[in-house]
């Protein structure tokens, strides 16, 4: 067996072999690093991801293989350092009612592309460059340090390095101009609910569709995300989407992400407290409540079906991305939460609260998330998106057919319990059957919505709905 210094001189070659030898011996010590930094298992992930990346594109520098394992646990703390400043703990979700007040991106042209697209085009792009070029680059873009860090770091002014970046990104745009004519940008949440995406993106080869696929942590970032022209689509609950289509973002219903897959889950004792009852809607008037978003399916439900909010009946909605409510939860800062799977099987099968309801039970059958997409993609690339919607309808097809293997997807995209995100898929809590944009469903939607006061009017449908192709 080769050491890892042998690995590591290898690797600094380009033996990809070699490299992936190195991950598998060293992934266990820079997971236990970035959940120690991070206390979340999907950004360690994601940092984990951004880390490796960053070690294959730097091992050519590494010039002491025996520092190899403090070098790349340098690296990983690092990537946990920008995942932090990105992901500040407990971010709150924010209403959309001044939504042309959110800020735009400031970013220029290759940061926009790198914090979008995939690791491996970025990793391709920066291949391409002259190695002069190469290191001031990937210093920059995926380190993110500044000018002056890089100066020092490379023993040139700062002069040199801002004209070698200004030479990069004018080869990088280039090459991403030709790049993107087939690539789709699609943005999605951790919850099982947004499976197909995850599936689609694993299991196709990317030679006909190339799909970028970005994960976000809550829905004020995904909708800001779509607002700003950052994604071409993105996996968004229809109430949402209908507001931000009456508000005139140029939206178009492109097929059902699924049907159900949420649950109500509460305090244990508050769950059998409820159970015993028969779980009348006003038994939950007055709990503190973890909902999503204010224009969330889960709050249109909670409204229109259970009364709540109403009269008699006043509710308190404290608004967290999903992964957020567990810890609160197990606190008792909340009674109960109300968003997608497997938030609810994790917290059952941590003890911290029961599921009291299912959202099948409270409207069966009923749309939550759809594929929104940007009317002007639909509009510039109807071919590219139409190929897409045919890779989300096989993925449908196998997940319901591979139920393990596609929550073995789920956990590796997202970083949730394995075994919940299957018993989620086996027990059919979330469906992905007939998924072609319907609008005696988009109608049923439209109605709560109207009814609970998430919209203020009705959405032409007729303009939201897209057709699909023959």
């Amino acid at each position: 067996m080769k050491t890892y210094q042998e690995l590591a001189r290898l690797a600094g070659g380009g033996s990809k072999t070699a490299f992936c030898e190195l991950v598998r011996r060293f992934s266990d010590m820079a997971k236990a690093v970035a959940l120690r930094r991070l206390r979340d298992p999907a950004l360690a992930e994601d940092a984990l991801q951004d880390a490796f990346l960053t070690a294959w594109l730097h091992l050519t520098g590494l010039r002491n293989p025996d520092a190899f394992p403090a070098w790349l646990r340098g690296i990983v703390i690092n990537s946990c350092r920008r995942m932090l400043r990105a992901h500040p703990p407990d971010i709150l979700t924010s209403d959309l009612d001044n939504i042309e007040d959110l800020p735009s991106d400031d970013l220029d042209p290759w940061e926009h592309y790198a914090r979008f697209q995939t690791r491996d085009m970025i990793r391709s792009l920066l291949a391409s460059l002259p190695e002069i070029y190469r290191e001031a680059a990937v210093q920059r873009y995926l380190l993110g340090r500044s000018y002056e860090d890089i100066s020092s770091i490379l023993g040139v002014p700062e002069g040199t390095i801002k004209r070698r970046l200004h030479e990069s990104r004018e080869r990088m745009m280039r090459a991403v101009a030709d790049h993107d004519v087939q690539t789709i940008r699609v943005g999605f949440l951790p919850i099982s609910d947004h499976l197909l995406p995850m599936v689609a993106h694993q299991r196709h080869d990317q030679n006909g569709v190339h799909v970028s696929l970005r994960r976000f942590m809550s829905w004020a970032e995904l909708s800001r995300a779509m607002v700003n022209g950052a994604l071409d689509a993105a996996m968004m609950m229809a109430p949402l989407a209908m507001v931000l289509h009456n508000r005139g973002i140029p939206l178009r219903w492109a097929l059902d992400g699924h049907h159900e897959g949420s649950a109500i889950t509460m305090q244990k004792s508050m769950a059998r407290g409820l159970a015993r009852s028969g779980f009348p809607g006003r038994d939950l008037a007055g709990a503190a409540m973890g909902l999503p978003h204010p224009l969330s399916t889960h709050g249109m439900l909670l409204r229109s079906v259970l009364g709540l909010g109403q009269g008699d009946r006043p509710f308190r909605p404290v608004y967290l991305s999903p992964s957020r409510m567990a810890r609160p939860l197990a606190r008792r800062n909340l009674d109960g939460f109300f968003c997608a799977e497997p938030w609810g099987v994790m917290a059952e099968h941590s003890g911290t609260g029961s599921v009291l309801i299912r959202s099948h039970d409270l409207a069966p059958d009923h749309v939550c998330c759809i594929l929104a997409v940007h009317g002007d993609f639909a509009r510039r690339k109807p071919e590219l998106l139409d190929g897409y919607l045919k890779l989300l309808t096989a993925a449908a097809g196998y997940v319901h057919a591979h139920p393990t293997e596609s929550a073995a997807i789920q956990a590796r995209f997202t970083g949730v319990d394995r075994g919940a995100a299957a018993l989620v898929l086996e027990r059919g809590f979330v469906t992905f059957r007939d998924l072609a944009p319907d609008s005696a469903r988009a109608r049923q939607v439209m109605g709560m919505a109207l009814q609970c006061g998430i919209l203020d009017r009705p959405c032409d449908l007729d303009a939201l709905l897209l057709p699909r192709a023959n």
